[in-house]
């Protein structure tokens, strides 16, 4: 024990040091190192006979507390619960990016859609305008003639032989549709991604072989490219009045009318509800079973308002908000509703800069218990243990490293920062120069509001510190 605690001192002497304001306190890590520090504090524990360590809950207080003034007179406080989001230690893990084989889109479309009988949902087109859309493949100029300067010859020839296969498809398309100008029935669902978003590549998935109605007025799953990371999209019919049922409308927390119910109120029936946020919760939860383990991270009674444009501000209706983050060795993920965009050479090689959005799954449900709407985002599979228990930072350390951070953010701003949540969980850092692998690590995630000049905004996350050696990560860049 006493060799961890010297390991815990030289780190914490390391790191006193402050920077400047200016410094940026991220820097892309060398987890080869962060790994050595877990395996050797693992090893000191089993060289002093401590096997395990004590509960990371007993480690903690129950509260997280601040007041202070940065060095150049912005104000911090905060005193809300702190939520370990494990009863046990954290692991530290290796993972890689996910994406689903199609039988598990098969499966988990089937339960949204409640059928095995699923198609590849395609607008209504006339004769008359796929043939205008086979004269203008056949009359464009040659891309070469007029993207020469923005692409080089390598994704030119890309872009004509994917012109040449839109041609095709179309040019067969126009020889099987009927000539009354009737609708083509739908083709069967294999399970399969699209490779690309397009019109010769559906996204959408409906219960109709025959429907042609609007896509809105169907309930309908979204697809997308392995490579998006967005696993699957759920959403129920929209109506006139409610037109934005969709988990993303919902999931707008700062909206006027949104409120985040406290765990204590799980049991009790919101007002303008029916059912209580726990049942709302274990509405969606059976969906993934067998896919991804998720448990609750918040629950928010919200509404479905536009934030701009015509409709911004009219709430057409209320429901519960959930949002759920994966579990892995009796620890959880925080929920981080950032996408994390590589930062490397080589990065234009698709349509946009690859991403890996913090695995997540949010849902709207409605006041009676219904799903409306869901998606599911960023998911990640382990793929080793490095270390099935980890020394973590000292609180005291903690808190020392967020007011060192809080004075680098907030230099040369007269702002108030007030914490409006602090979470100790297993947060995603990838590797270095790669968007497919990573690690899992304890971190914690504090997030917050900031007020200048009578204007608040939310900054989630606000903070994020790595528990094990106190290093601040940057949640966009995922390092």
């Amino acid at each position: 024990m006493k060799r961890i605690f010297a390991l815990l001192l030289c780190l914490a002497l390391m790191i006193a040091c402050v920077p400047t304001p200016e410094e940026d306190a991220v820097k892309q890590k060398n987890t080869s190192v962060l790994i050595d520090t877990v395996k050797d504090s693992e090893q000191a524990q089993n060289a002093e006979g401590m096997p395990t360590l004590p509960p990371v809950k007993t480690q903690m207080p129950e509260r997280f507390t601040c007041s202070f003034t940065t060095d150049d007179g912005a104000t911090v406080e905060g005193d809300v619960p702190l939520r370990v989001l494990t009863d046990g230690v954290f692991p530290v893990l290796r993972v890689e990016r996910r994406t689903l084989t199609n039988a598990e889109r098969l499966t988990l479309a089937g339960r949204f859609l409640g059928t095995d009988e699923l198609y590849l949902y395609q607008q209504v087109f006339s004769r008359k305008s796929v043939e205008d859309i086979i004269r203008n493949l056949m009359e464009e100029p040659p891309i070469e003639q007029w993207r020469r300067d923005e692409y080089t010859q390598e994704e030119i020839d890309d872009l004509i032989e994917y012109r040449k296969e839109q041609l095709a498809y179309w040019q067969e398309y126009y020889r099987r549709m009927p000539t009354d100008d009737s609708a083509m029935p739908l083709a069967r669902w294999d399970g399969s991604a699209p490779e690309r978003l397009d019109e010769t590549s559906p996204g959408e998935i409906v219960t109709e072989s025959e429907g042609r109605t609007n896509l809105a007025f169907l309930p309908h799953v979204s697809l997308y490219p392995d490579r998006s990371s967005r696993m699957m999209e759920y959403c129920n019919p929209t109506d006139e009045q409610n037109r934005n049922v969709n988990a993303f409308s919902f999931n707008i927390t700062s909206k006027p009318g949104v409120e985040r119910i406290d765990p204590k109120d799980y049991d009790v029936v919101h007002d303008g509800a029916t059912v209580t946020p726990r049942a709302a919760a274990n509405a969606v939860l059976p969906y993934f079973e067998g896919l991804v383990d998720l448990q609750i991270d918040d629950i928010y009674w919200s509404n479905n308002a536009d934030t701009d444009g015509e409709g911004k501000g009219q709430i057409g209706t209320y429901g519960y908000l959930v949002r759920l983050t994966p579990v892995v060795d009796g620890a959880a993920m925080p929920y981080v509703g950032s996408d994390v965009w590589a930062d490397y050479a080589g990065d234009a090689d698709w349509q946009v800069a690859p991403e890996w959005p913090y695995e997540r799954a949010v849902a709207a449900v409605s006041p009676d218990g219904v799903l409306v709407s869901v998606f599911w985002w960023g998911a990640a599979k382990v793929t080793g243990t490095i270390a099935k228990t980890t020394t973590l930072l000292p609180f005291d350390e903690v808190m020392r490293l967020f007011t060192q951070q809080m004075n680098r953010r907030l230099f040369g701003r007269g702002v108030m920062v007030r914490v409006t949540g602090v979470k100790l969980g297993l947060f995603r850092i990838r590797e270095q120069n790669s968007m497919e692998t990573g690690l899992l690590v304890p971190a914690w995630v504090i997030t917050g509001t900031c007020n200048a000049k009578g204007d608040e905004r939310e900054l989630d996350p606000l903070c994020v510190i790595n528990a094990v050696d106190g290093s601040i990560i940057d949640a966009h860049k995922g390092y």
